[in-house]
């Protein structure tokens, strides 16, 4: 076959797959299971979490991978500033369980993270009020991807759990 006519691995495939696995290997060690989205319309994946007995718990944790070259250019002091568009603010906003989005640095190999309904809910943000394609989101450079902020996420979803209340599906 005649060079070039291949499809090829990018850098953007490439740091795609960093991130996930980067993520991935601090939620397993926690026990917890994570799958990829085969479809990418707004979720990169879940996470699944079980007790200390090892029994699958109920509900999901949703996260949206965001991977760079460059962390430096959406660095801002002790944060990040990162833009998510309109539609994914809209998407996350009526999501009723956790959304994360994880900022992946490929040079130092960390992963940052937001709780991304609480930032809307503490900043009053609905996809309806914005007036530009993108909203410029402050991660806080602290909250970094580990094996006790994945246990935190597990904690966040408990709490949306409990709020739920009575479901009726009858």
């Amino acid at each position: 076959m005649p060079a070039g006519k291949r499809k090829k691995r990018i850098r953007k495939h490439v740091i795609a797959d960093l991130s996930f696995h980067h993520v991935a290997y601090r939620v397993v060690k926690c026990g917890f299971t994570i799958e990829a989205t085969r479809s990418d319309y707004g979720y990169d994946g879940s996470i699944f979490t079980y007790n200390r007995r090892g029994e699958v718990e109920n509900g999901t944790i949703f996260f949206q991978l965001k991977a760079t070259d460059h962390i430096a250019r959406y660095k801002k002091r002790t944060a990040f500033s990162f833009p998510i568009e309109k539609r994914d603010v809209d998407l996350w906003k009526e999501e009723p369980f956790p959304v994360y989005l994880i900022l992946f640095d490929t040079a130092s190999e960390v992963a940052y993270w937001l709780y991304f309904q609480a930032y809307l809910e503490i900043n009053g943000v609905t996809a309806a009020m914005m007036s530009k394609p993108s909203l410029p989101v402050r991660m806080n450079a602290a909250q970094i991807v580990d094996v006790t902020s994945v246990r935190a996420w597990r904690g966040h979803k408990a709490k949306v759990l409990a709020n739920i209340g009575l479901i009726s599906h009858a």
